[in-house]
């Protein structure tokens, strides 16, 4: 159903099961993407692999950095 005006333009007039429907779709969605993402992440986690100290040396390297940059 379209609601017409005085004008060239026909504006919709959506009942309320149309919008149930698409907040459904956009549910499914939604849900799907967080199914692929989650899928992603576990998958780029490396299980077997021990945790390395690079982050560890690059958090030293860091604040190295600013002591000797406040002590100039």
């Amino acid at each position: 159903m379209a609601i017409e005006r005085n004008c060239e333009r026909v504006i919709p007039a959506y009942d309320e099961s149309s919008y149930e429907e698409r907040a459904s779709v956009e549910e499914i969605y939604l849900e799907e993407t967080e199914e692929e993402l989650r899928a992603r992440l576990i998958s780029d986690t490396p299980a077997d692999d021990p945790p390395s100290t690079a982050p560890d040396i690059g958090f030293e390297l860091y604040r190295a950095l600013l002591a000797n940059l406040f002590e100039e």
